[in-house]
């Protein structure tokens, strides 16, 4: 993965974006040898991710939840 990805602006990629540089995140966690220091700043990088793609499905499901009960 290069620098350049960790400065992603997440809140502007799509959601099937965000899966996928989670994936790469995971995939480069689990199978390279990093340095602490780039270990911690990609780990911190896929929290961000995780914690974006949470975030947007909490506000579907709220919305969702909101429009059946106005039915």
């Amino acid at each position: 993965m290069e620098k350049k990805n960790a400065k992603k602006d997440i809140q502007k990629l799509t959601y099937a974006q965000l899966e996928e540089e989670s994936a790469i995140v995971l995939k480069t966690l689990q199978e390279q040898d990093l340095p602490l220091d780039e270990s911690k700043a990609l780990y911190d990088y896929g929290k961000r991710l995780y914690d974006e793609m949470a975030r947007r499905l909490d506000a579907l499901l709220k919305e969702t939840n909101d429009e059946e009960e106005a039915s």
